[in-house]
């Protein structure tokens, strides 16, 4: 049915020539199309059941099925059906009832081709008014139904954003069509591994139909194991809500989640990293459960992808022990000094620390370590070279570094890139030889702030004399070898000190025999003693 379709229009009478003058009438001009007549009630009334026609004409008195019987049982079949009855003079008290039941109304005979176009008319308008009703509530209904998708996945974004019981949760339960039980659930998040560079070739309709393929696969995975909805989270994850029936279930939520691995790389190109969280009873307690799942996800950090981490395998740490800290600054002296080898070895040893530790690193710890690692190299690369030779480097970089779901190996590799052309850059830009020199030796220095470290065998390491050393040094830095020393000594006492490590452990450890010289020179340099500085810190820790 559209709206400009022509209003059928059925004629049921016992007089031949009634029904053959008002099939002739001119109803093609008005809009109107005669679909079917008949002669009598019975056989009219199998010829509306089958047609369905908008409208009706039927005289009120007939053989086999008067017009009122017709009536009644027309209405009961199609409420909307027009029905305009044909009664004689004496039928008329007989007419006004039929109107009472239903019918639209009645034409006295004799009557004029005037009189029923007329009154049909005035039915077609009706006719017309509630066709356009009906287009306009089956277009709502439609567009609800297409819409419906998105206000599902609203609707569990915010469920798992925000807190919300079931009596207010149930009031758009039963409305979105939801069939999951509404208790017991899981949440997992998915990741396409390595989206953005797998397709950054294709057009956005192309992307469209990958997202869309996978979104498919993962909904045919999950249903034949466990009630659940599905639905994009952003441009390459999605987000999962299932019911998770405890033990007596066939599979459990991490198996179901690699399972949809599986199907993914069997089916597409693509794979997908999965992060499953812990179960929860309540609706109320979905966020808990995409939190985990989160967490989880994060932990991809540490494989090539293709794979499920459950949160409750997680290695669950409290506050994550410093790694590779002493590192910082001997990468940047190797940057500064244009060494690329030096620089290559220092992240190679790096790699090495973490991959030990790997088991008990926390993914956020890990990335903020190499962010900041990778911040500092360009700050000094800005400051060692030109920009417009060392921008193109950098902006390379960002580029990788942007996307989401890189694994360890490919950060390490990336931020191994970025500093070893950037220490090249640096050795061909900007170093004089003098200055890598001394570098050099500031690295030798700093290895060595536990040891009584003397001019002589700074200068030995680099191969000059030693007056032509301290003068170099003092050059390039602005500061004498035995100030820069004591200024790296008591830079690393007060990292020993914020610590909580004793004062003679610290003396020790930057290279002072006697804790009294240790402590003069501390307060000569910070205006504390090693205590008080450490009390700062720590006061519920005094020195013993």
């Amino acid at each position: 049915m559209s709206k400009h379709e022509p209003v059928s229009l059925c004629i049921i009478d016992d007089i031949k020539s009634v029904v053959d003058g008002l099939t002739a009438m001119n109803w093609d001009e008005q809009g109107i199309r005669v679909s079917g007549a008949s002669s009598n009630g019975e056989e009219g009334l199998k010829l509306i059941n089958g047609l369905r026609p908008d409208l009706v004409i039927t005289d009120i008195r007939m053989p086999r099925m008067d017009g009122l019987s017709m009536l009644r049982a027309v209405l009961e079949e199609n409420r909307s059906c027009k029905v305009i009855l044909i009664s004689g003079y004496a039928d008329f008290e007989y007419a006004q009832q039929a109107v009472q039941l239903g019918a639209f109304d009645f034409v006295v005979k004799p009557f004029s081709e005037e009189d029923i176009m007329s009154t049909v008319l005035r039915a077609k308008t009706e006719i017309m008014e509630e066709r356009s009703k009906r287009l306009s509530l089956r277009d709502m209904e439609n567009k609800l139904r297409a819409s419906m998708p998105i206000l599902r996945q609203e609707y569990f974004t915010l469920l798992v954003s925000h807190r919300t019981s079931w009596e207010e949760a149930s009031k758009r339960w039963d409305f979105l069509n939801i069939e999951l039980k509404p208790h017991g659930f899981v949440v997992m998040l998915i990741e396409i591994d390595r989206f953005q560079e797998q397709v950054a070739e294709q057009s956005i309709r192309e992307m469209e139909l990958i997202r869309f393929s996978l979104l498919n696969i993962m909904q045919e995975s999950l249903a034949d194991y466990a009630r659940s909805v599905v639905f994009r989270a952003s441009r390459d994850r999605y987000l999962v809500v299932l019911n998770d029936i405890g033990g007596s279930g066939p599979f459990s939520p991490i198996e179901i989640a690699e399972l949809c691995c599986r199907n993914i790389d069997r089916y597409t190109k693509f794979t997908v990293s999965v992060g499953v969280g812990g179960r929860v009873e309540e609706i109320s307690e979905l966020p808990d459960s995409y939190r985990q799942a989160q967490r989880a996800l994060t932990h991809h950090l540490f494989t090539e992808g293709n794979a499920a981490i459950n949160y409750d395998d997680i290695y669950q740490s409290g506050s994550q022990e410093p790694l590779a800290l002493e590192y910082k600054d001997e990468l940047l002296l190797a940057l500064r000094s244009g060494n690329v080898g030096r620089t290559d070895a220092i992240l190679t040893a790096i790699s090495e620390t973490l991959r030990s530790l790997i088991s008990r690193q926390n993914p956020d710890y890990l990335l903020s370590l190499y962010d900041e690692l990778a911040a500092s190299a360009i700050r000094t690369f800005y400051e060692m070279v030109p920009y417009p030779d060392i921008q193109p480097l950098i902006q390379k970089f960002r580029m990788v570094q942007g996307k989401a779901g890189l694994s360890l190996a490919s950060l390490q590799r990336q931020l191994r890139a970025l500093c070893s052309e950037g220490a090249e850059l640096v050795r061909r830009n900007s170093l004089s030889e003098g200055q890598r020199v001394i570098y050099e030796a500031i690295d030798y220095i700093k290895g060595r702030l536990s040891q009584d470290i003397t001019v002589g065998e700074c200068a030995a390491h680099v191969h000059l004399s030693a007056s032509y050393f301290s003068s170099l040094f003092k050059k390039v830095t602005g500061m004498t070898v035995t100030q820069y020393t004591t200024s790296e000594r008591i830079q690393k006492a007060k990292l020993l000190l914020v610590e909580g490590a004793q004062v003679q452990e610290v003396a020790a450890a930057v290279g002072y025999e006697e804790r009294r010289y240790f402590s003069e020179m501390f307060k000569k340099i910070t205006g504390q003693t090693p205590s008080e500085f450490r009390a700062g810190y720590h006061p519920e820790r005094p020195e013993a």
